[in-house]
Formats: structure tokens, C-alpha cells, sequence
């Protein structure tokens, strides 16, 4: 019995698979028949003694009867289509890798500008701290050495000095 069964259950299988392979046109949307002369003569031997089967192909019929209103014939693209979508596209994958890297992307955009403000920056620093110099050393007087009553260094003799003062004339 389970022999019977299976031999009928595989004999459904390619059933179902040959008529779910059948393309939908006009003429067989309306009855299960025109399907059916669709199919291969097995098939339709099958269904004449397959009660289920022939209840698939009305079912598919009628399904097919009623999306038939769905189907709207899909408009030709202009020239212009491709270019649109595919600038939709990188428009979409660039605001997805900004969303990725947003903090890191910035950053890279920055770094230029903030190492030239950097380097502008130091040059005026640099440039003002040598003029206040200038200034400072130019208002200072000029501090000489004070003069003590030591002399840490003797002083070397001077023997034309002495000799001119012990020598009167």
C-alpha cells in the first residue's frame, strides 16, 4: 500500500513542478483545460486520474484570474534611468560609510586646515616674542659691572707710575 502511495506522491511532484514551470498567458489564465494543453501527455494523463492535481491546476487558474488586474505592463526606462540610479546608489553608500567613519572622516577633512592655523600661529607667536625682546633690551640702560672696593683681581704694577711719582722735579 505504502508502495502505491509513494509512486503517486512522486507522479504529483513532477506534476506540480512541470505546471508551476508553465508561463502565464492570456489564453490559459481562463480555463483549467488550456492549461492543462500546456503541459506534457503524462501530465495530463496524471490529472485525468489525479483528483488533486486536478484541483491544483483550477486552483491556479483562478489564482492567475484574479492578480491578472495587478499586472501593469512596466514602462520603458529613459536614458536617463541608469545614471539616476546609479548616482542614487554612491549617494547612499557614500552617506553609509560616512555614518561608519563620521567622526574619523571629519577629522581627516580637518587636519589639513588645523595644522596650517597651527603653523600660522607659531610663526606670529614667534615673530611678536622676538620684537618685545627687541623692545625690552633697547629700553634697558645699560647696566655695567658695579665697581667693588676688592678688586679680585691684583691689579699688575705699574712701575713707570711709581717711579714718576717718587721723582719730582
Amino acid at each position: 500500500m505504502s508502495n502505491g502511495l509513494e509512486m503517486k506522491n512522486s507522479e504529483c511532484r513532477r506534476f506540480l513542478e512541470e505546471m508551476e514551470g508553465l508561463p502565464a498567458s492570456e489564453e490559459r489564465e481562463g480555463r483549467a483545460e488550456a492549461t492543462l494543453g500546456g503541459m506534457s501527455s503524462e501530465a495530463r494523463r496524471h490529472a485525468a486520474e489525479c483528483a488533486d492535481c486536478r484541483e491544483a491546476v483550477e486552483e491556479l487558474v483562478e489564482t492567475r484570474k484574479t492578480l491578472s488586474p495587478m499586472s501593469v505592463p512596466v514602462a520603458e526606462a529613459g536614458p536617463w534611468f541608469a545614471t539616476r540610479v546609479m548616482a542614487a546608489i554612491r549617494a547612499r553608500e557614500n552617506e553609509l560609510e560616512e555614518r561608519r567613519n563620521g567622526v574619523w572622516v571629519g577629522i581627516r577633512r580637518l587636519a589639513p586646515r588645523l595644522v596650517a592655523l597651527c603653523a600660522l600661529v607659531l610663526v606670529l607667536g614667534t615673530t611678536w616674542a622676538v620684537q618685545l625682546r627687541k623692545a625690552d633690551v633697547a629700553t634697558q640702560p645699560e647696566m655695567r659691572p658695579a665697581e667693588s672696593v676688592f678688586e679680585s683681581v691684583p691689579a699688575p704694577l705699574n712701575d713707570d707710575v711709581m717711579v714718576g711719582a717718587g721723582e719730582r722735579p
